[in-house]
């Protein structure tokens, strides 16, 4: 999870909070209105009014819950409730003394305002169900969060092996977001390298390589006593491939409080963050939220013709209906690409006596009337419905609908580092390449071009405006090959 995420996430279990806050509060008056039925049982104490939703609708309740809404805001922002690296007991605590002060408050404000409608008995049973309710969400969230299996899990590299740069690995694996990884350390010249700081995966002159070894999000330069122009060199070789990047600042610069980025990671150290891919993570949620919804119904919708397909591929020539095949995603990360098989089933093993008629330069193999393309596969790889698979890949996270197309790792080790940027997106079905000509396009630095392109103006519009594209050039078969 990147600082990036973290935020967000803050703010949508703060939001959270509150509509729990609010359900818990008509449950409570749901209780107080059951219990006139169950009187024999209720302490004295309690009162037995009875509130029906006529009673709730006829009263202030709605204007009293809304004047309380911004108050619980409040109350869970200072009691830190939002955060969600914190264990059940801490969570339990901090959510305690969060109703605690908000029962306070509501007790003041009833006075204050001279309400009279609302009773003892609403008072303890709102505080016990409030409790009781966030205390569920969260744990349950906190499960769920726990045993999801994330695809893109958000791997650290730490530049120092110092005092600092342990520091900051501890935090991030005690403190930090649930996803972090750390990936190595990397040495400096003249820094002292203690024991803690393991696995040292080399020195700073070999960052340039572990970048495109190793699947890296973010270099974090946890050297406070170093100049960054000591580091230039390594901060061009994150910035050709997209890495983001943690400065910490200068050890002589004073600051009075801590920094937000500290709250968020929980490590003391001021530091500069440095990205050069999309950020707006309320628009990546967007986005996000469209790949899951769209690819969903999409399956279902075509789910008719994905069958199909595939029976006529089974009988074809009796081979596997789908063809996996493993390319890098997210910063490198391999996973395997379905897609209809449209070639024969021994394609890969032709495809070395074919290179001399290799269409495309640069690392990508494309020929237009290749000789391994079966009936059918020609058919779906015209109409594009070889790709239909890939709406599987979106709905679990590996792919986008639109971004670059995910290279082999054949081709990405064969990248200029500038091309690797491409990498720091997840990749997509459709992008700037299918809409600008698609396979017509056979100048590689143009197709690299124009993913570069797509990531510098990714927004949310951009994307919706190539899927609107995409579907004309799908009908036409312009470029499909």
């Amino acid at each position: 999870m990147t600082r990036h995420q973290a935020v967000l996430f803050r703010q949508i279990f703060l939001l959270s909070d509150l509509f729990v806050s609010v359900v818990a509060f008509f449950a409570a008056l749901s209780l107080r209105q059951w219990l006139p039925s169950v009187s024999e049982y209720v302490p004295a104490f309690l009162g037995r009014r009875e509130v029906s939703v006529e009673l709730f609708l006829a009263t202030d309740y709605p204007k009293f819950l809304l004047g309380m809404v911004p108050l619980w805001a409040l109350v869970f922002h200072f009691t830190n409730t939002a955060d969600f690296r914190a264990g059940p007991g801490r969570t339990a605590t901090r959510y305690l003394r969060a109703v605690a002060v908000g029962l306070g408050l509501l007790v003041v404000a009833s006075f204050w305002f001279k309400v009279t409608f609302l009773s003892r008995s609403f008072v303890f049973l709102f505080g016990a169900t409030q409790f009781v309710f966030l205390l569920t969400w969260r744990l349950s969230a906190r499960t769920v969060i726990r045993r999801m299996k994330r695809v893109d899990d958000h791997r650290v590299l730490i530049v120092g092996t110092g005092a600092e740069a342990v520091a900051f690995a501890r935090s991030l694996k005690e403190r930090s977001s649930w996803n972090n990884r750390l990936v190595g350390f990397v040495s400096v010249l003249g820094q002292p390298e203690l024991t803690e700081a393991e696995p040292i995966l080399g020195k700073i002159e070999d960052l340039t390589y572990m970048l495109d070894t190793e699947v890296v999000d973010e270099v974090v330069f946890a050297v406070p006593e170093r100049s960054h122009e000591d580091f230039a060199e390594a901060l061009a070789a994150c910035d050709e491939r997209g890495v983001d990047v943690l400065l910490s600042m200068p050890s002589t610069v004073q600051l009075n409080g801590e920094m937000e980025l500290a709250n968020m990671t929980g490590f003391n150290m001021p530091m500069i963050g440095i990205t050069q891919k999309p950020t707006g993570e309320v628009r990546l949620l967007g986005k996000r939220l469209l790949d899951v919804v769209a690819s969903f119904f999409g399956i279902i919708a075509i789910s008719p013709l994905l069958a199909t397909v595939a029976l006529i591929i089974k009988l074809e020539d009796g081979g596997p209906i789908l063809f996996k095949q493993v390319r890098s995603g997210l910063q490198g990360r391999k996973f395997p690409m379905l897609k209809f098989r449209s070639m024969c089933v021994d394609a890969e093993k032709k495809k070395a006596e074919l290179m001399h008629l290799n269409e495309m330069d640069g690392p990508v193999f494309k020929i237009k009337h290749d000789p391994r393309i079966t009936r059918i596969g020609r058919f779906i790889r015209k109409t594009s419905i070889d790709e239909l698979p890939q709406l599987f890949n979106v709905l679990v996270g590996q792919m986008s609908l639109v971004g670059p197309r995910p290279p082999l790792p054949s081709e990405v080790a064969q990248y200029k580092p500038r091309q690797r940027r491409r990498l720091s997106v997840r990749p997509g079905i459709t992008g700037l390449w299918q809409v600008s000509g698609r396979s017509d396009i056979s100048d590689f630095d143009q197709w690299m071009a124009l993913d570069l392109q797509y990531i510098d103006t990714w927004s949310l519009w951009l994307d919706i405006k190539i899927l609107l594209k995409t579907v004309p050039v799908v009908l036409l078969h312009k470029g499909a090959s």
